[in-house]
């Protein structure tokens, strides 16, 4: 019986390479006071504090004093929600230095809702929900797990090189062979999608294919336990699973946006620490460090001359 094993893959391509200063380590985050329904200005203080302390523990997040968010915090406490609206959150980010912008809201029953907005472009990077004030610390998390995935994200989506020698091609089928996606298209999948993921290059060499999940982990695709070494020789097609692999890999939940990056270098290249990955068959990168991990794709990119490595990156839609 083959093993189904549940990740979801992703597909879109970028080109060309500027690596200097390209990485992220930290944002600068701002956390605002929330909207009480019963407007008690007591539970409203104690939400952002508690969340404040709860997020400061992270390296990777930058809190920017509240005594210097005054006119901020005032502004939203004037406006008719409460909270930020596109226009101020992206005029925020640019007179308060913010990278990101937390706010939410406390129901008349206790639960506490909270997003983390980054400024630049007023998209959501992160939300969550938690029960009562009692969980404050479980939503510091959550929100930190997702502003950590989206720094992870775009580092290694800005590790991008066109080698003028190399040709990497990576797509994505349906088990049956219809083409979801290729490099340099969008594609969508529904969960439940049975997929195999090819990839080859003109040259022998060596790649690390890694899958960005919409919830958030980060997953080693290739190399695996299964393929054992990650080195492909050139003109020959490479399919994950291959025909003999006694396991499928399956679209799973959540539905939301999943990214995969590959990267082909000439010479073997350690870009990950793989004794410090977690978990059987697909190794992941474990939570807090993904930051960290993400900068260490840079630090060996830089060491790398253009015509020795190239790099692709899809992105997929999974829906239900």
């Amino acid at each position: 019986m083959k093993k189904n094993i549940f990740i979801i893959l992703v597909c879109s391509i970028i080109w060309g390479v500027n690596l200097t200063d390209a990485q992220e380590s930290s944002l600068k985050v701002g956390i605002m006071d929330f909207t009480s329904a019963d407007e008690n200005r007591n539970d409203q203080k104690l939400v952002s504090s508690v969340l404040s302390a709860g997020m400061g523990r992270y390296s990777f997040i930058s809190l920017v004093e509240r005594s210097q968010l005054g006119s901020l915090i005032k502004e939203i406490e004037l406006s008719e929600t409460g909270l930020l609206d596109e226009k101020t959150i992206i005029r925020a980010g640019k007179v308060f230095g913010l990278q990101v912008i937390v706010d939410g809201s406390i129901s008349k029953s206790g639960s506490i809702s909270a997003r983390a907005i980054y400024s630049e472009t007023a998209r959501v990077i992160a939300t969550g929900a938690v029960a009562s004030k009692n969980d404050l610390d479980t939503l510091a998390k959550m929100l930190a797990s997702g502003i950590e995935t989206y720094i992870a994200r775009e580092n290694l989506k800005k590790l991008r090189n066109d080698s003028p020698d190399i040709s990497l091609n990576l797509w994505l089928e349906k088990k049956d062979g219809t083409k979801l996606a290729a490099a340099g298209q969008n594609g969508s999948a529904k969960i439940g999608t049975s997929v195999v993921f090819h990839f080859s290059s003109n040259m022998d060499g060596y790649i690390t294919i890694v899958d960005i999940q919409p919830g958030g982990d980060i997953v080693v695709l290739y190399p695996n336990d299964f393929s054992g070494s990650n080195e492909i020789n050139k003109n020959e097609q490479y399919a994950v699973p291959s025909a003999d692999d006694g396991f499928e890999i399956t679209v799973s939940e959540p539905a939301g946006e999943d990214t995969l990056v590959a990267f082909f270098t000439k010479k073997k290249v350690d870009w990950l620490d793989m004794k410090k990955l977690s978990g059987d068959g697909f190794k992941s990168i474990r939570e807090g460090e993904k930051v960290m991990a993400s900068r260490g794709f840079n630090v060996t990119a830089t060491s790398l001359k253009k015509k020795e490595w190239e790099s692709v990156e899809m992105t997929l839609q999974v829906g239900k």
